[in-house]
């Protein structure tokens, strides 16, 4: 890979940079404490691996509607759709397919184990998010396996005060959209709750398309002196056209799935150590008719999953111990998988520690225990130095894993076959990356390999109608990703600029046969996105992106929001895919060509 070399130029330019004064400058960049990528918690700019945040302000003013589409813009991050906005999405992070993304709600894996097709079945409207979390890269130290890929960790808002909204949205395929949240906080503790509400036509006029989506979420928090208390109840209920989602053979088809969520989450101290206890369940209905000559054929899945999760970590001398495990439960009850239980458990420990005024090294080490595959050893291990006050570097190395999930083992219909004999991945990961941090602009650099055995994928022979779950071998993936953000502080016309450029390569040992996803990579990916003051109280924010995928499909998707606020209220119009690109993401049918929508937002205290 040519970033390779470009990787270490930039390593070698740190290094031999003329000295400077060792005191930060003032940063005008925000440089939140992530959550997500490591136990320990530390700042964006001193990660081992790569992270992106999507911060509240990016949330508000982006030309996108649904979660799905807030992470299309992130570097690395491969969103591939089905059906119309908010319907259902895969997502893969640095080349990998859907199954191998864990996400996560205040640090609740959202994991379902019928499959990773649901994983963005969460009940959490817009209004809720404070920010979002993406790292790229194993996720297993701490939240167990299926993170091969990275993470995506969705943070709720806590509100200072009294707030509400109402917002009304309406355009293209007789889409009608209603939301609205009212909340309450002091330093005392918080309430917040959020619905919302989206009823499509489809934008398949001779076909089922539709789409009909409801979302509720409630979050509470209670501080008090020494320890704290939080807690959220979600639900979701789609019902939507799945017209060619999983198979062309028999197009007309129809889903309907049900989200449900509930959990608790405390932090106090005993005895010098911070403790931060997890406790949390989900469950997921899943209906699915297939319409062959008049015949309806009808599946449905019932899954429920339950955890418990406690972390523990104090100072020990110049670095900080975290200790933790936790215990996961799965169950099925399915008309086409049959009926199953599994569960993991999971002890882990991580430790960093300063080596003088400039580096820090951190290493883990999680054990796993599947009740149906046995046990898992995953360390790592990451190494961070500051060359100055502006560029910093990081090295890290990761094991991660991946049972397979039910439909991939069990599933005997729709043109796929499961395999009951699958083995868990097993995947290394290793990066080298360096950042440069000026008080406007953040640049980052990396260069990764992923090498998995036994992959899990679905392959079928030359010629051959039947897709079947499988495992493979002599699976790597290379790659390199440079990003670019500015935020200028004295420039009132440009809240922020982003650019971000991916290059993968895989290869396989495909056995001479088709692969489903593992071959069906982004082998370029070019994004932008940027928020602009217009003035009189009007702001211009879009999202460009180019995707190349070894398949020789590509394309331009481009979108575009105008607002303009009037005391309390907010109008705007957006616009999505205005090159009108003719695209199929993931299945068969099409995706929505140009769509444009106008929207009115009420928010106290605006």
């Amino acid at each position: 890979m040519k970033l390779y070399p470009l990787a270490i130029v930039c390593l070698a330019t740190a290094v031999f940079m003329r000295p400077t004064a060792w005191a930060e400058d003032d940063q005008s960049l925000p440089d939140p404490i992530l959550v997500t990528a490591s136990p320990l918690g530390t700042a964006l700019s001193d990660s081992l691996q790569s992270v992106d945040v999507i911060s509240r302000v990016e949330i508000e003013a982006a030309p996108a509607a649904t979660l799905a589409e807030l992470l299309d813009s992130v570097a690395g991050v491969d969103v591939r759709r089905r059906g119309s906005a908010g319907v259902q999405a895969d997502i893969g992070i640095r080349g990998t397919a859907y199954e191998q993304t864990l996400v996560l709600l205040n640090g609740i894996p959202l994991k379902d184990p019928q499959t990773g097709h649901h994983d963005l079945n969460v009940p959490v409207p817009l209004e809720q998010i404070e920010r979002i979390e993406i790292v790229r890269g194993p996720g297993g130290l701490v939240y167990g396996g299926n993170a091969t890929g990275g993470l995506v960790n969705i943070i709720t808002r806590e509100p200072s005060g009294v707030q509400a909204g109402v917002g009304v949205r309406f355009g293209s395929f007789s889409t009608r959209d209603l939301r609205a949240h009212a909340g309450t906080g002091t330093t005392q503790g918080s309430h917040l709750l959020s619905a919302a509400g989206q009823v499509s036509d489809g934008h398949l006029p001779d076909s089922r398309s539709d789409s009909d989506i409801r979302r509720l979420m409630y979050t509470g928090h209670t501080q008090f002196e020494n320890s704290s208390l939080t807690w959220g109840l979600g639900a979701e209920d789609k019902a939507f056209g799945a017209w060619k989602f999983y198979t062309a053979d028999f197009p007309d088809q129809r889903e309907e799935t049900a989200s449900r969520l509930a959990y608790v989450s405390g932090r106090t101290e005993i005895g010098g150590w911070e403790v931060t206890p997890r406790l949390f369940w989900r469950a997921h209905e899943d209906w699915f008719c297939t319409m062959v000559s008049d015949t309806a054929f009808i599946n449905e899945h019932d899954t429920q999953v339950s955890g418990i999760q406690l972390g523990t970590q104090r100072a020990i001398g110049a670095g900080v111990l975290a200790v933790g495990g936790g215990l996961i439960r799965e169950q099925i009850t399915s008309s086409a998988l049959d009926d199953h239980r599994r569960s993991e458990s999971s002890l882990w420990s991580v430790y960093r520690q300063p080596l003088g005024e400039r580096a820090s090294v951190e290493a883990g080490l999680n054990a796993i225990d599947f009740s149906d595959h046995g046990r898992e050893w995953l360390p790592s291990v990451g190494l961070g130095y500051r060359f100055s006050p502006r560029w910093r570097g990081f090295a890290s190395s990761a094991r991660s894993t991946r049972v397979p999930s039910w439909t991939e083992l069990f599933l005997l219909t729709g043109g796929n076959v499961g395999n009951p004999a699958l083995a868990p991945e097993r995947s290394t990961f290793h990066e080298l990356g360096v950042r440069l941090i000026e008080t406007d602009h953040r640049l980052a650099l990396a260069a990764f390999e992923r090498q998995t055995d036994r992959l899990i994928d679905w392959s079928r022979e030359i010629g051959d109608v039947t897709w079947v779950a499988d495992n493979f071998d002599g699976h790597r993936t290379r790659g390199g990703e440079l990003e670019w953000r500015w935020q200028p502080r004295r420039l009132a016309t440009i809240e922020y600029l982003t650019a971000s450029y991916t290059a993968l390569t895989t290869q396989l040992d495909d056995r001479g046969q088709e692969i489903k996803y593992a071959l069906d990579y982004p082998r370029r990916s070019l994004k932008a996105t940027g928020l602009v003051n217009a003035g009189a109280g009007m702001q211009v924010s879009f999202n460009a992106r180019r995707v190349t995928r070894a398949s020789t499909h590509r394309a331009t998707l481009i979108a575009l929001r105008a607002g303009r606020t009037f005391g309390d209220f907010e109008v705007y119009i957006e616009g999505s895919n205005l090159l009108d690109e003719d695209i199929i993401e993931a299945g068969f049918a099409p995706q929505p060509g140009r769509a444009v929508f106008a929207g009115l937002n009420w928010l106290s205290g605006r």
